[in-house]
């Protein structure tokens, strides 16, 4: 933040050490000794300022050095009344006071010592100006001041600005990458629940399957819970992975690989349970002879196809509520920006094809670039995130100078009537500014700006039509530094080149001026000398505006760079930390129950030839399935009801179209009381649909039981539920929002040519 009021002040002190430095070589043996020795020691100051505001970082000590050499240089001018130093000149020492003060002073003596150094330069120029002229050319220090007061608080105010923006983007990014991470955990541990719980639990229940097979089924379902969810961000070679693919006691598998291919874990992880539900597909309901793998990659993508010579089927015919098709494979390629086709047809086999693209997942934000780092912004947009609204400080800076210009303007034009055109110029060039300040927050066309620069140039060069060629030595010329607001703007809120061309080209034609005619002092490197105040006004505005809109701009930059980077490991962590808890709840739920059996039933203790173990594998599998259409929405408790009553006869379905259940209190209580009140009902139908703002919840149980219904009743009081009973049923439907937020899949077209195929039977 300091270096942009570094380099602004180096920029002043350079241009005082060279208009004083020329000053000393033109003025030949005119100066007094005291005069002479004065200019020597503030352009010695002026020179030490320039190096030091670029190499180191400025201090009291320079505010101090200062103070005292516009001192002593005021005093001296007081004394040598006939000196030929201009107003211009006279006050370069003051200005680069009153800078440093503010800039870079102590905040309580800033003022008083500007204050000090302003009446003393009022002081000696009375003598020679009058009280009037002495107050007027006071201007350019008061325009100074005005700069500093605000553009000194703008940069140390900066800092805190962009820690509290980065603080909001941290606290907004990780609570959306826990938000997202929490969603793709649970979509991960359905997957799980259907590809590898289920299959297993399947396994065991059904006869005629070689109890390795089963034992080895269950092992792998045990290994999928208890591994860690992958992290954003880490790799993985998803041809070393697809080397564990095995169609499990069916038809041969030829694998085809060319190469390693390094993908986002994540990305691997999805691509790989999609392949491996297209095999189990292709083997359990394909009928297939012969299973081909084949992986093509490289650093740009990968395309994973499984093809089968089975019994084909027609991709139209596909439910597009298929758990397999819409857990399986659709989301979980869907989840990682990824897609899957299939081309199947009665009779001809099966194939899946399963592609991902890293532009493409970079387009929409997935995989590995789900938290991509920021480009380098544009320069308006890094101010803005250092400074906020940047028409604040110009206004602040611009104002001020504007109306001290237009008091010099007008004083001028009542002296000189011939000149009025100019104070309309003026008036014009002032609102021409204003309107540029109020366009500085959202864009100034390059057309705008260039018809601006011109008109600002013809009038400040075109002043010299009328003002006398020595006028440029006091405030007569002051239409040349009249430009320095509009170029101020310029050099802020557009490519810096246009305000610098723009400067260059006045400067040229005031220069032009110049040399076309006599000189007006001694010498013409005198008349150059006097010059050059007049000359600087506008460059030193145009060159602090740049130091500092530059640094302030780089400032920005890194802040949204740092925001961005920073942001991107916090989103990381936090994801990390949601997959993962989200992934102990449920496996935690699970623990007792289901992977208790499985790991059992895996170590031999449990025979998968034994009718219990296959009646206690089946009474599981429909849990896994229950848990699949209402995921964490049951409990250990409900699960356990649920169990007891099928194994009373009762034919329970549960029917869910929804991503997110119901508040699990609300599904517990109906399945309580339907389950826990009365004689076991011989059917019960769980029904969930989603509605646009809600969830419309349906429980059905046959026969009807006035018990039940009036239990019902009573646990579902004060909510919208609608209870009705009779012979045949009970009913109930009550309308409710979900436990949490889930969006659902982007849906895929499925027809011949795009479809999720063979994955669709699961």
């Amino acid at each position: 933040m300091w270096s942009g009021l570094q380099r602004a002040m180096a920029a002043v002190a350079a241009l005082f050490a060279v208009s004083w430095s020329m000053l000393l070589v033109s003025s030949g043996g005119r100066l007094t000794p005291a005069v002479l020795a004065a200019a020597v020691v503030f352009t010695a100051l002026a020179a030490t300022l320039t190096v030091r505001g670029a190499l180191v970082r400025l201090g009291r000590h320079d505010v101090w050095a200062a103070a005292g050499v516009s001192l002593a240089m005021d005093a001296t001018f007081a004394v040598e009344r006939s000196s030929p130093i201009v107003v211009g000149l006279r006050c370069e020492p003051t200005v680069a006071t009153v800078l440093l003060a503010i800039g870079f002073g102590p905040r309580r003596l800033a003022w008083p010592v500007s204050l000090a150094v302003i009446g003393a330069q009022i002081a000696a120029s009375r003598p020679m100006d009058g009280p009037a002229g002495a107050v007027q050319g006071t201007w350019p220090v008061l325009a100074a001041a005005v700069a500093a007061a605000v553009l000194g608080p703008l940069l140390r105010t900066a800092g805190a600005r962009a820690d509290a923006a980065q603080e909001q983007a941290l606290t907004a990014g990780a609570t959306a990458a826990r938000a997202k991470a929490h969603r793709e955990a649970h979509h991960r541990f359905q997957d799980l629940l259907h590809d590898e719980v289920s299959s297993a639990l399947r396994a065991v229940s059904m006869p005629g399957i070689a109890a390795p097979r089963v034992r080895q089924a269950c092992r792998s379902a045990v290994d999928a819970l208890l591994r860690a969810p992958a992290a954003p961000g880490q790799a993985a070679d998803l041809a070393a992975l697809l080397t564990g693919l095995t169609a499990g006691g069916g038809p041969p598998l030829s694998l085809e690989v060319s190469g390693g291919v390094l993908v986002p874990a994540e990305v691997a992880e999805a691509a790989l349970g999609a392949a491996a539900e297209a095999v189990r597909n292709a083997v359990r309901h394909g009928e297939a002879q012969t299973l081909k793998v084949r992986l093509r990659g490289d650093e740009h993508g990968f395309v994973l196809s499984v093809a089968d010579d089975g019994v084909g089927f027609s991709p139209a015919g596909v439910r597009v509520s298929s758990v397999g098709l819409r857990r399986s494979v659709l989301r979980r390629m869907a989840d990682v920006a990824g897609t899957a086709e299939v081309h199947s047809s009665p009779g001809d086999g099966t194939t899946v094809r399963l592609a991902w693209q890293r532009d493409r997942a970079r387009a929409v934000g997935t995989g590995e670039f789900r938290e991509a780092v920021a480009e380098t912004p544009d320069r308006m947009a890094s101010i803005r995130a250092a400074v906020g609204d940047v028409r604040r400080p110009l206004a602040a800076v611009c104002v001020p100078y504007l109306l001290a210009t237009g008091v010099v303007a007008a004083l001028h034009t009542v002296r000189s009537p011939r000149v009025g055109w100019l104070m309309v110029w003026y008036v014009l060039l002032a609102a021409v500014t204003v309107a540029l300040l109020v366009r500085a927050r959202t864009a100034i066309s390059g057309r705008a700006a260039a018809a601006a620069s011109a008109f600002a140039v013809s009038g400040a060069v075109g002043s010299f039509l009328v003002i006398p060629t020595s006028g440029i030595a006091d405030d007569t010329s002051w239409p040349i530094g009249a430009v320095t607001p509009l170029l101020t703007v310029l050099v802020i809120v557009r490519p810096p080149w246009e305000a610098l061309l723009t400067l260059v080209l006045e400067q040229a034609g005031a220069v032009l001026v110049l040399l076309t005619g006599p000189p007006f002092a001694g010498s013409w490197g005198e008349s150059v000398a006097k010059a050059l105040p007049a000359l600087f006004a506008p460059a030193l505005g145009v060159g602090m505006g740049l130091a500092i809109g530059q640094t302030v701009a780089r400032l920005g930059a890194v802040v949204m760079r740092a925001n961005a980077e920073r942001a991107a490991s916090v989103a990381a962590e936090s994801a990390r930390q949601a997959r993962e808890a989200m992934h102990r709840r449920r496996l935690a739920d699970l623990d007792e129950e289901i992977l208790s059996f499985l790991r059992r039933t895996a170590s031999g203790e449990f025979s998968p030839e034994a009718s219990q173990t296959r009646v206690r594998a089946r009474m599981l599998d429909l849990a896994v399935r229950d848990e699949l259409h209402l995921p964490g929405a049951l409990g250990r408790s409900t699960r356990e009801l649920l169990g007891a009553a099928r194994a009373e006869g009762c034919v329970v379905t549960i029917q869910s179209d929804a991503d997110h259940p119901p508040p699990p209190d609300l599904l517990r209580s109906l399945l309580t009381c339907a389950l826990g009140t009365g004689p076991t009902p011989q059917d019960l139908i769980l029904s969930v649909a989603p509605r646009p703002d809600a969830l419309l919840v349906s429980l059905v149980t046959l026969p009807g039981d006035p018990a039940r219904a009036a239990a019902l009743r009573r646990a579902l009081t004060g909510t919208s539920a609608v209870v009705e009973d009779g012979a045949e049923s009970t009913w109930v439907e009550v309308s409710t929002r979900a436990a949490g937020v889930m969006a659902p899949p982007a849906a895929v077209p499925i027809d011949g040519d795009s479809a999720i195929g063979a994955a669709a039977a699961g």
